[in-house]
């Protein structure tokens, strides 16, 4: 599964995690860790938005 790191404002980092892809986009989970909790989404993520996020550094890939 390919993992990124989200550019955020927070100490602790942020995780989007590729589930599936379609033709249209990607099902990805978000995962905002914070001191003491975990906050978990999954979501569907256009291919213009996801190719865009990359281009502008907002998500970085994981190296493996």
């Amino acid at each position: 599964m390919r993992q990124f790191t989200i550019r955020s404002a927070g100490a602790e980092p942020s995780v989007l995690e590729l589930i599936s892809e379609t033709e249209g986009g990607f099902y990805v989970r978000i995962v905002h860790r914070h001191e003491e909790w975990e906050d978990v989404s999954e979501e569907f993520l256009a291919k213009d938005l996801f190719d865009t996020c990359i281009r502008t550094g907002y998500i970085m890939e994981l190296s493996a």
